[in-house]
């Protein structure tokens, strides 16, 4: 039996998210954030917030996603979901770009959706990466240097140290796990005992009950704090390339390392130039004399260079003119890509009489050359 569709029970991933289908990828962000934040199983009591939180999710895991966003606008979900499974959509996004772990593990709220791949195991403990998206113009990708970025993450909350409980008073064991945060589920089967381990539901796994929680943190034991960090952009760096600032992610609760801090560059499009690589294209404009005679043109490189181009005679309309060395630098310092100034050979369309009529004699001077072969 085939699998059966369920797009067509999905809401609208804007819907879902409360903005416009215009909206910027800051105004996604904040309006993840906000819901997220509303409805993340750890800390709201609406019975379907895990239900919620994972639909807000996978909204917002599209729709961040140039390219997934793009495929959404054109063909909705059914394009979306014949493009990319449930795991493809999480692949690149993590729950700590915002949360960093600070509301423990997720993969129970979002189960066999994301793969159980919400959040990936190693041996050693560290904290939550988290990501910055930089809106680069081409210029300023070209050019590199220090750029300075706002970033929110979590530190213990001041007026709690971190408890989560209202100052004053303490958090107090579960009494339904006995502070363990696990309870235990026994069952004989055929002589054999078997016993099960689950995470208390009444606790949460957390081994304690707060019953008068912080105003700061609302029970959390966490409060947002926004750092100015400075990064060095690498002339040349590419979009969707990564910058990774060691050690600035979310902090690990456990008291292992912080994790990393990964910056993505957008780089803007540019009204004259499109980037392939290192190589730049512009695309300029000649009258039919200048490619049948040949001429020299001037055009302004990246950075308001002027550079002379030389249009051969009989240059046709979408020839790449190549210019050495004038296009964006590459990594690492060796050298720099091409700029390529692409002819587009304007057709006129105001003749005056006597344009006209040298037109007509080049034209019957034509008819009348010996044809080759």
């Amino acid at each position: 039996m085939g699998k059966v569709p369920t797009t067509e029970t999905k809401r609208d991933y804007y819907e879902i998210l409360g903005v416009d289908r215009s909206a910027t990828r800051d105004q996604l962000k904040q309006a993840y954030r906000q819901l997220a934040l509303k409805y993340h199983p750890d800390r709201s009591k609406d019975p379907d917030a895990t239900a919620k939180f994972r639909e807000i999710a996978e909204a917002y895991a599209v729709l961040s996603d140039d390219a997934k966003r793009h495929e959404y606008d054109a063909t909705g979900h059914a394009g979306v979901s014949e493009r990319w499974s449930a795991e493809d959509l999480m692949r690149d996004f993590q729950f700590g770009d915002f949360f960093g772990g600070r509301f423990g593990d997720l993969s129970g709220a979002f189960g066999d959706f994301f793969g159980q791949r919400t959040r990936p195991r190693s041996g050693v403990s560290r904290g939550v990466d988290l990501r910055y998206d930089l809106d680069l113009t081409l210029e300023e990708a070209a050019k590199g240097g220090e750029r300075e970025i706002p970033i929110t993450r979590s530190e213990k909350c001041a007026p709690c140290a971190g408890s989560g409980a209202k100052p004053g008073t303490k958090p107090k064991p579960c009494s339904d796990c006995a502070g363990t945060g696990q309870t235990q589920h026994a069952k004989t089967s055929k002589g054999m005992r078997m016993v099960t381990l689950t995470t208390c539901s009444r606790c949460h796994g957390r081994g304690q009950l707060i019953e008068a929680p912080c105003t700061t943190c609302q029970g959390n034991g966490y409060e947002f704090v926004t750092h100015r960090l400075k990064v060095q952009i690498p002339p040349g760096v590419d979009d969707g390339m990564m910058v990774r600032l060691a050690r600035q992610g979310e902090p690990n609760a456990n008291g292992g390392s912080p994790g990393d801090l990964l910056i993505r560059p957008h780089l803007r499009p540019h009204s004259s130039f499109d980037r392939h690589g290192d190589d730049l294209y512009m695309v300029k404009k000649v009258t039919f004399p200048e490619a049948a005679l040949g001429t020299e043109i001037s055009v302004m490189g990246l950075g308001g260079e002027a550079l002379r181009v030389t249009v051969p005679a009989g240059t046709q309309s979408g020839t790449a003119l190549r210019l050495s060395g004038k296009g964006m630098p590459r990594l690492g310092g060796k050298g720099k890509g091409d700029l390529f100034v692409v002819t587009e050979v304007r057709t006129p369309t105001d003749l005056t009489p006597r344009q006209r009529k040298l037109l007509e004699e080049f034209t019957n001077a034509e008819a009348e050359r010996p044809k080759e072969g």
